[in-house]
């Protein structure tokens, strides 16, 4: 135990430093962060409590949906805590900056190994246990357990979370020893990538709407067996379901002493598995994992001239900054993989519209059209934001430490930062165009919802690309291991607040006119005077704000970026 304090000393002064000894401005920025986080988990927990109550309130099948319930929570988080330790595993075991020094040592294994281990087991799910609370404390509630609920509850979460960080860390030791671990965590991100994008759309294509559409299911026995899921009796989720469904459900409470035992057992076997192995591979392992990887596409000859040829026109200064970003994009995995989500996002969006069932409505159908295309601007907007911040909000801060060079060149930062602007806004544009333009082709909507459609998400688009880029300059991150790091900080949270609010603004304000539009439609009358001023004004505000939404933030990050970089 002596041991392992030893290499845990430093990791205790990191976070006291980090707790105490933060500026003024990092504690503020804290404090914002950590009540929209209860935000987040009480809205969490009243979104289940609600579920939960609805499904109490259902007899006999109410009990059966809830149990099917936790058993696919359970299963989540399984799934999550695994994933999540294999790549915290690698990131702390075999890439962290301390381990060139702990190894140039006379270190102690075993001490080592329960250091790094509890190490990898809090960082990977600490935030998976503090949101799942609100699921086991909303069934404790419903069900009225009292403390030898969660008293099971503590006793059957910590062997999960050691099962999970043993066999997660297992995995990483047995997967860094065949390939290089700075290539594994690419390999990693982009199976995990291809799993969760098939998986959706497989479940997407199944139609999951149709559960409740009572000419789907003729009998009740038909519509109970939809829902007879498999369980998984070899998973430790599974055991832990059964902990506790025999409180909630006043089961026999004989399986608990053998799910509980199976659980602890388990979870020591692994430890002791784990640390055995860790012995005898961890040290190849690690050299292993200092080989570097290679960019052959973007070395390529042929690459560079055709890019050279592509943006000829451009001036020399902002072409070599073009190049150079192209190229970086494409040497890091973690970036140009994320092109599979975008095109994942449009076929599932596209998807969507295409299977609606309009014509069962008993809204007339042409009205019902032009109405879920104005509503699909929100929609819309809300993918441009979220893509935003993944892709341009970080563009300021994926310079890194090197950003020195762009500030000591002939380049001047103004721009700098409008050069990304444009690159940002050309590929919002481009799909803001795609979705909103397939989507009204899909409601067959009329020529004047088209028009105002496709102008709508141009401003939008002008606005979102702004404060992304406007914010990250702002707000950027130089230092960071990982590029999904930039975006969860206070800068990333205050864009995504900023664009949300900018998006719902513009819906608000066209949601009159567009309601005097198709109501006249639907009267079959024309407009009057008045609706014409009453469109134009809206039409005036939505210019007016999407221009400030354009100018300000991008004149604030010049700002903010000029005087870091004077500093």
């Amino acid at each position: 135990m002596l041991r392992t304090l030893i290499f845990l000393y430093p990791k205790y002064f990191s976070c006291k430093n980090a707790l105490f000894m933060r500026p003024r401005r990092v504690l503020l920025q804290s404090v914002v962060l950590c009540c929209l986080g209860i935000l987040f988990w009480t809205g969490w927990f009243i979104i289940f409590y609600r579920v939960l109550a609805y499904f109490q309130r259902i007899n006999f099948l109410g009990d059966f949906l809830a149990a099917k319930l936790l058993s696919m929570v359970m299963l989540t988080f399984f799934s999550m805590l695994l994933f999540s330790t294999i790549i915290t595993a690698i990131s702390s075991m075999f890439l962290s900056e301390e381990l060139q020094l702990l190894i140039s040592t006379p270190y102690d294994y075993d001490g080592l190994y329960e250091a790094k281990l509890w190490e990898t087991m809090v960082n990977s799910s600490w935030m998976v246990l503090i949101f799942s609370l609100p699921v086991f404390f909303s069934y404790g509630i419903i069900y009225h357990q009292g403390i030898s609920y969660y008293t099971m509850l503590t006793l059957s979460i910590p062997p999960l979370i050691c099962i999970c960080g043993a066999l997660g860390s297992g995995i990483a030791l047995i997967l860094v020893k065949i390939f290089p671990a700075r290539r594994l965590k690419d390999i990693l991100f982009l199976l995990f990538l291809f799993t969760v994008v098939i998986i959706y759309l497989l479940f997407r294509l199944l139609r999951p709407e149709r559960l409740v559409d009572p000419e789907v299911f003729i009998t009740v026995i038909d519509y109970l067996t939809s829902l007879n899921m498999p369980a998984a009796p070899f998973l430790p989720s599974q055991w832990v379901t059964d902990c506790l469904l025999s409180f909630l459900f006043s089961r026999n409470k004989e399986p608990i002493t053998f799910s509980l035992g199976l659980l602890w057992s388990t979870a020591g076997a692994f430890i002791v598995i784990f640390g055995w192995a860790f012995r005898r591979c961890y040290f190849d392992a690690w050299t292993r994992a200092q080989e570097a990887r290679s960019a052959k596409i973007t070395r390529s000859n042929v690459f560079m001239t055709i890019l050279k040829k592509i943006f000829i026109l451009l001036p020399c200064q902002i072409r070599g900054l073009v190049i150079k970003d192209i190229c970086c994009f494409f040497r890091d995995t973690a970036q140009w993989s994320q092109l599979f989500i975008l095109a994942g996002i449009i076929i599932i969006y596209l998807y969507n519209f295409s299977v609606l069932p309009i014509e069962k409505s008993p809204i007339p159908t042409r009205q019902l059209q032009n109405t879920i295309a104005f509503l699909n601007l929100g929609l819309a907007g809300f993918v441009l934001a979220a893509v935003a911040v993944r892709f341009g909000f970080p563009a300021i801060s994926l310079e890194g430490e090197a950003f020195w060079i762009i500030n000591a060149s002939p380049l001047t930062l103004d721009k700098f930062i409008w050069c990304k602007f444009w690159m940002t806004f050309i590929m919002l544009s481009v799909l803001a165009q795609i979705l909103i333009v397939c989507t009204n082709l899909l409601l067959h909507v009329d020529i004047y919802m088209m028009l105002l459609s496709c102008t709508t998400i141009l401003l939008m688009t002008f606005g979102i690309a702004s404060l992304s880029i406007g914010l990250g300059a702002a707000f950027p991150r130089f230092r960071y291991e990982n590029i999904a790091q930039i975006p969860t900080g206070f800068g990333g949270l205050v864009y995504m607040i900023t664009a949300l609010s900018f998006i719902a603004i513009i819906v608000v304000i066209e949601a009159l006119p567009v309601h005097i539009m198709i109501t006249a439609d639907m009267a079959h009358r024309s407009l009057t005077w008045q609706e014409y001023v009453g469109i134009c004004m809206a039409g005036v505000s939505v210019l007016l704000i999407s221009t400030i939404a354009f100018i300000v933030p991008m004149k604030m990050g010049i700002k903010q970026l000029t005087e870091k970089a004077l500093a």
